[in-house]
């Protein structure tokens, strides 16, 4: 089956509808992911630039953001890297006041047992996240 990787234009344009030339074709390409036809792969990366890109340009909330993106990666049409962490990591936003690749590296160290070495005390909300012990 051909394999497709998804930009986040393509996304938006799905979930948005809002160009009247591109959101057909977007909803044409999922709609044949949805068939068996084509599968539409995507990238943490990608996910990434989605959820920025509605809290950016579109000024949705981060809890907003994160339940229209755990709705589309359960819907199954897509193939997605890393699903658990990612869906791991869109529940962290929603539970802690914490920008999404934040809470994709918090997910992705959890997940992986291997500590994260940083300043920021956003951490320190996840009390299972692992922390780099700094040498004092």
């Amino acid at each position: 089956m051909k394999q497709v990787l998804l930009d986040a234009n393509v996304i938006l344009r799905f979930l948005r509808n809002d160009a009247p030339r591109q959101s057909p074709l977007a909803r044409k390409l999922f709609a044949d992911a949805n068939d068996g036809k084509i599968t539409l792969l995507l990238t943490p990366v990608t996910l990434a630039e989605v959820f920025y890109a509605f809290r950016a340009s579109y000024k949705m909330g981060r809890k907003e953001t994160a339940a229209l993106l755990q709705d589309l990666l359960r819907t199954g049409i897509l193939q997605v890297a890393e699903i658990d962490v990612l869906m791991d990591a869109l529940s962290r936003v929603e539970t802690a006041n914490v920008d999404f690749v934040d809470a994709l590296l918090a997910a992705e160290a959890t997940a992986s047992g291997v500590p994260v070495a940083t300043f920021d005390t956003d951490f320190d909300k996840f009390s299972d996240v692992p922390q780099f012990e700094w040498e004092r």
